[in-house]
């Protein structure tokens, strides 16, 4: 049965700033297409770098079809809207979940980030900059397809994660969400994971395949960061609402998410001066993306 997630005030309080106010490490995942098992991955892999000792506050951009209750078996009971309007502080709407992550629950059919205006994006810049030193990653799960939302969540990434499978339609729709960034960001460190592939070699052959093809056609690479096998544990653990590194830690693709884990931390960011509030980089890419 679904839970109501508890605030995560009290946990907030114990958390202190880290070392010179440092920014959080924001990191974009998504696919251009459904189904392809993005927020799973997100979820999980914000708690295995939580079990590394990292800071991690998962931010769902789904505005309007988020599935973060269904993964973490938990109900937030307040969102960004709750902010917007004043009726809660970020503090209030942050929620802490038992696996040791915090969770933005920014899903609300009242709130379109890109339709909001200048003062209410303010009003989100300057709330968020009262806790973002407290994370050392954001983790942003966005919405399915290659809207301007998402493409405004991948644009304001340090990194993006792009979750594919081996079908044609998922291909397809993660090549044009590499070359629509890669016109707009070329430095942007794009990650390639493949999910639900048959073995880990499969994963890699994907990889090789689709990173020719960007070579090609739009002189990039697309970072490897590890695959994940078809594993049916996954689909237990969605069953039974529970995160599948905590419902079963020794499956094949909890030990998979973990070389993920792995690599991504081995991977090094943006410069840290490049660096600014998640808020702040959803207004100036906004701009960026009408502009399309």
């Amino acid at each position: 049965m679904t839970q109501t997630l508890q605030t995560s005030t009290l946990a907030a309080q114990r958390q202190t700033a880290r070392p010179g106010n440092a920014l959080p490490e924001i990191i974009t995942v998504t696919s251009g297409k459904g189904g392809v098992g993005k927020t799973n991955l997100a979820v999980n892999l914000g708690i295995l770098l939580q079990q590394r000792k990292q800071r991690v506050l998962l931010m769902d951009a789904d505005l309007h079809l988020g599935k973060l209750d269904i993964i973490l078996g938990a109900s937030p009971q307040y969102t960004l809207a709750h902010l917007v309007d004043g009726s809660r502080s970020m503090d209030e709407i942050i929620m802490h979940h038992p696996s040791g992550i915090d969770v933005l629950p920014a899903t609300s059919g009242e709130l379109n980030l890109l339709e909001a205006d200048k003062q209410i994006m303010r009003v989100l810049a300057d709330s968020f900059a009262s806790i973002q030193h407290r994370y050392d990653y954001l983790i942003v799960d966005t919405a399915a397809g290659i809207s301007s939302t998402v493409l405004t969540m991948a644009l304001g990434a340090d990194k993006v994660i792009l979750v594919i499978t081996p079908e044609p339609a998922s291909i397809s729709d993660v090549y044009a969400m590499a070359k629509v960034i890669r016109n707009k960001a070329p430095d942007l460190p794009l990650i390639l994971l493949p999910n639900r592939v048959k073995s880990l070699d499969d994963g890699l052959e994907l990889h090789k395949k689709l990173n020719l093809i960007t070579q090609k056609f739009l002189q990039t690479n697309l970072y490897y960061g590890g695959s994940v096998v078809e594993d049916g544990a996954v689909r237990q653990s969605v069953v039974r609402q529970r995160p599948f590194v905590i419902e079963f830690p020794k499956c094949q693709a909890a030990q998979n998410l973990q070389l993920v884990c792995h690599r991504l931390l081995k991977l090094h960011p943006q410069e840290i001066d490049r660096r600014s509030n998640i808020f702040d980089r959803l207004r100036v890419n906004r701009k960026i993306v009408e502009a399309l």
